[in-house]
């Protein structure tokens, strides 16, 4: 089954119903960035200031105090969210109170999962991890130098981040799935089939592949497009029933949105290091894109107030997030295609 596909939405027929009804309910998953310090200094990464059209007023000094990460899952279960994944911001394993998340997760069947570089997966830390619904460990290297080249620290890491995820492979649930997001560079495109062989060895279930998000985003990958594409057709050669490639390597991300209302900002939130709830992980610290401050609130006081139904009924993605990359694309378009059914036995 597709772990990736857009139409996921379908399984929540009571979210669909909520847009219909215009009733502002639980998110169905929240994407909480406990803290934005990072062990990697990756020269593509997002949150570099290089980037500040994207992430425009993230600050890598902020981190989530480790009362209020508790407070927020206790707030999230209460009122229904189903799921939450710890990811960056920074590197979400560094954060001091990271265990007692994934205890308190455990403890009430609230589904969790990581993003992670994976440097800080072991010890006990991966004891809890294991029991995670899925474990996304972020690269984009195939070896030592080319770790180091890309990431900026110690060629060590490279060895320990291989073992840890050889060890996760090992001790983890059986319902846990552990996945790789390989990030395509120039640097590294020749070498996908190379990467895809070592951790299919290692125990990882599947990969995926992602285009480098740049400012020149097409100029970019035009000239390697053609070559990446064919490469991934040969990597998809080595699938087995238990190990998988998935590509999201697609370079026809619309600048401008073609639907004017955004359901997904309902469905999937932000939370940010800096206590603000956004509308969507590329809106993450990004002024026009703050739901509310949960700073000195509950995420259900801010959540379920009338700002936030006046801010979802005003929002308009063809004004804010025109020249934007958006993930949620396909999927805002799904559920505007739904909604406009007709609603009738003549199918």
């Amino acid at each position: 089954m597709n772990k990736y596909s857009d139409k996921k939405i379908v399984w929540f027929p009571e979210k669909l119903g909520s847009f219909i009804s215009g009733d502002v309910t639980a998110p169905i998953y929240v994407r909480i960035k406990p803290t934005n310090r990072c062990s990697h200094s990756c020269s593509w990464c997002i949150y570099r200031p290089e980037f500040a059209d994207m992430h425009d007023t993230c600050n890598n000094k902020d981190e989530i105090p480790t009362d209020k990460l508790i407070e927020i899952l206790v707030d999230l279960h209460e009122i229904g969210v189903k799921a939450v994944t710890f990811s960056g911001g920074g590197e979400p394993l560094l954060h001091p109170g990271i265990e007692r998340a994934m205890e308190f997760c455990i403890g009430n069947s609230l589904n969790y999962s990581f993003i992670t570089n994976g440097q800080n997966m072991k010890g006990m830390v991966a004891g809890l991890m294991a029991y995670a619904s899925w474990i996304r460990v972020s690269m984009d290297y195939w070896d030592e130098e080319s770790f180091v080249k890309s990431r900026g620290i110690s060629g060590k890491f490279f060895t320990q981040i291989i073992q840890n995820i050889s060890h996760m492979s090992t001790i983890k649930d059986k319902e846990c799935d552990l996945g790789v997001n390989f990030i395509v560079t120039k640097e590294n495109y020749r070498h996908l089939e190379e990467v895809v062989r070592l951790l299919k060895a290692i125990g990882v279930e599947n990969v995926r592949f992602s285009p480098l998000w740049t400012k020149e985003f097409k100029e970019y990958h035009f000239l390697i497009s053609s070559e990446v594409k064919w490469k991934i057709k040969e990597c998809l050669t080595l699938q087995t029933d238990t190990f998988k490639v998935y590509s999201s390597y697609n370079l026809d991300h619309l600048s401008e949105r073609p639907y004017t209302k955004c359901y997904m900002n309902q469905v999937v939130p932000v939370i940010g290091a800096d206590l603000n709830i956004y509308t969507c992980h590329n809106g993450a610290y990004q002024p026009n894109h703050i739901i509310g401050s949960i700073k000195d609130k509950l995420f259900s006081e801010v959540w379920f107030s009338p700002e936030t139904r006046e801010l979802f009924n005003a929002f308009d993605p063809c004004t804010t997030c025109n020249n934007m990359q958006c993930a949620s694309d396909n999927k805002n378009i799904l559920i505007r295609d739904i909604l406009d059914c007709k609603n009738d036995n003549f199918i």
